[in-house]
């Protein structure tokens, strides 16, 4: 939601895309590197250094912001390069999940298993719905603004991480931050899956 309603963002976006274009490295470049920082981080969190693979993931984020803002900037926007930012994504955010499993987190009501799995679910159905929507050409929304979220990845990210920091100092705390989150995403699953069939009926 911040990515498609705030003006500052997208502002901010803006300038920090034409900084960095006086860098030698391509868009496509900076999100490979957001591959390498994520899969840093699960491998610092397994090996119990939990604050230095929080920073690997945080890193994993601002580059994640650093691509799009380079390709924007230099008009190099292109099909691939959304679909390799978005593919890699997912890869981020299932090693920052995975990594709960590595984390001393204690979680209400259910297992920490049963809280992973709807987490991962919630945190990537949303996007899939939005994109067979408009693979299947049931929305015609290529560029997401008609299809918006509660929970966009701008904002799921740093909650995901936030339940890596607050593990550290508090685990109960952890696990209810987890709750909150995976809570917000399945209210966002099925806001996506609403308004999808609501466009789609609408276009008929």
């Amino acid at each position: 939601m911040i990515k498609e309603k705030c003006v500052w963002w997208q502002r901010t976006s803006e300038q920090l895309g034409r900084r960095m274009l006086r860098f030698p490295l391509s868009a496509n470049a900076y999100t490979w590197i957001t591959l390498l920082l994520g899969v840093l981080g699960y491998v610092f969190i397994a090996h119990a250094y939990a604050i230095t693979g929080l920073i690997f993931f945080i890193l994993a984020g601002l580059f994640d912001v650093i691509d799009g803002a380079v390709a924007r900037a230099g008009e190099k926007s292109s099909h691939y390069g959304a679909f390799l930012d978005g593919s890699l994504d997912r890869f981020v955010d299932f090693f920052v999940i995975f990594a709960y499993f590595k984390l001393a987190i204690i979680t209400p009501y259910w297992s920490l298993g049963s809280w992973v799995a709807l987490a991962v679910f919630c945190a990537i159905m949303p996007s899939f719905e939005v994109a067979y929507a408009n693979h299947r050409k049931a929305v015609d929304d290529p560029n997401e603004t008609k299809i918006w979220r509660i929970l966009n990845r701008g904002e799921m990210y740093p909650l995901m991480l936030l339940v890596i920091l607050v593990s550290i100092f508090q685990p109960i705390w952890a696990g209810y931050v987890l709750a909150f989150w995976v809570i917000l995403a399945a209210i966002t699953t099925l806001q996506t899956l609403y308004l999808a069939l609501h466009f789609a009926k609408k276009a008929q």
